[in-house]
């Protein structure tokens, strides 16, 4: 049973987009959580750029969604593995591709099989580490910015 009313609202597959999207370095960067499958198996990111800012910097706003594709894909698994496991990043490195146009995309999956395979490795050993890549896409779906984090996965005590 989750801690605080806090808590049990980000355990909450329907509840966590909008908590998250609140948390104020995606609420001021203009990041949302669009949807999040009620099994924790795949999230969506969003963000738009406006045209004025995409010749400039659009690059760096693919770069701003990147950096919230660890916390989608960190509440993806722990939703999967469960309240027993503790899930962060331990490091991460980006590919910008093209500057950032229009609305930036970012689906995150984790399939069922994926994190039934880290909760074995970790009945063997307490801890291991997960690497996962996400690919930011604009509208027209060519990729802005791929990218690769390695996910620390722990047994809590």
């Amino acid at each position: 049973m989750p801690k605080t009313l806090l808590h049990r609202y980000t355990s909450s597959p329907r509840a966590f987009p909008l908590l998250a999207s609140l948390y104020p370095p995606l609420l001021g960067s203009g990041i949302r959580i669009r949807h999040v499958a009620p099994d924790w198996s795949r999230g969506e990111l969003s963000m738009h750029v406006a045209p004025w800012t995409a010749n400039t910097n659009g690059t760096a706003f693919g770069g701003a969604l990147f950096a919230a594709t660890d916390v989608l894909y960190g509440a993806l698994l722990s939703g999967q593995l469960g309240g027993g496991y503790q899930v962060w990043t331990k490091s991460a490195t980006i590919d910008f591709r093209a500057p950032g146009r229009g609305r930036l995309r970012c689906v995150v999956d984790v399939p069922a099989p994926e994190a039934d395979a880290i909760r074995q490795q970790l009945a063997e050993r307490p801890s291991t580490s997960v690497v996962h890549t996400a690919v930011v896409t604009d509208s027209r779906g060519a990729t802005v910015v791929e990218a690769q984090h390695t996910m620390f996965v722990r047994r809590k005590n």
